[in-house]
């Protein structure tokens, strides 16, 4: 277990050490500001933030040399005239940053490159460490995008973003709702990777579906963790078989790891697992 904790709050960010005869908070950055999101940049040193201001929008920062500074946030494209684009609850979508929902590191070699995943389901991608952003128009332009739905928030969100360690052309994304997207050549192309996984409870035409998945689990660090899943089940569960095809056990013991590795250790416990009926 880690010493030193990063836990960003309504009411700013806060660095929590374990020290001999507890926990203590040891910095305190943006008090009264609400901070939906922190990542560190172990290439770089950077500490990056987001905080969403309400009426005046989403600001991301970035600390160098223990200083903080505005960098700029994501931009969406203007919306083309006359354009019709709405999501899988016919909502019109906005052409504009709502928040931002995700932020990760590109591979170790790439020493500027972040991920950062948006709603109202846009993917950015920046190469100078968040001083610049762009839309990965491939996944942005896929038609199925208007099928994704906004599942506890008014629009589709890209809420978890997975970088393998082994090949950081590889890239996985989980979508709440629009299920797990791949691409293996450094974002040109994009496939859905949610065969099998649907809502059973929607009615149609809203199921079957892909079922949104939950956070997406951190990448298997090690080399023994085998090849990438793309999107095979774990044995257990039948070829060729949707959930909603198989009994109740049978769902309870139904196990995904369709982001990183196929054993459990490999990544550190975590995994998709259907409980039970309602997933």
């Amino acid at each position: 277990m880690s010493d030193r904790l990063v836990v960003s709050t309504r009411k700013g960010l806060f660095w929590i050490e374990r020290e001999r005869d507890g926990w203590r908070i040891a910095e305190a950055e943006f008090l009264g500001d609400n901070v939906t999101l922190a990542l560190n940049d172990p290439r770089s040193g950077h500490d990056y933030a987001v905080l969403n201001h309400g009426h005046f929008g989403v600001k991301l920062h970035r600390r160098t040399n223990g200083v903080w500074n505005e960098v700029a946030a994501p931009v969406y494209p203007p919306k083309p005239e006359g354009l019709i684009d709405r999501d899988g609850w016919g909502k019109d979508i906005p052409y504009s940053l709502i928040n931002i929902f995700a932020l990760e590191t590109g591979g170790p070699k790439e020493k500027g490159l972040l991920w950062c995943g948006t709603i109202p389901g846009g993917l950015f991608r920046s190469r100078d460490h968040g001083a610049s952003w762009e839309l990965i128009r491939a996944l942005w332009d896929d038609p199925k995008r208007q099928q994704w739905m906004g599942g506890g928030t008014d629009w589709p969100a890209i809420h978890s973003i997975c970088v393998d360690p082994r090949d950081s052309g590889i890239v996985r994304i989980g979508i709440s709702c629009g299920g797990v997207w791949e691409t293996r050549d450094g974002g040109e192309t994009w496939a859905c990777r949610a065969d099998g996984m649907f809502a059973a409870y929607l009615p149609p035409p809203n199921g079957p579906r892909p079922e949104h998945p939950g956070p997406a689990p951190p990448c298997a660090k090690s080399e023994r963790a085998g090849p990438p899943v793309g999107s095979a089940p774990q044995r257990n569960l039948p070829q060729r078989r949707r959930l909603g095809e198989l009994d109740r056990d049978q769902r309870r013991r139904a196990i995904f790891l369709r982001f990183c590795g196929r054993r459990p250790s490999a990544v550190a416990g975590h995994g998709l697992v259907h409980p039970g009926d309602q997933g």
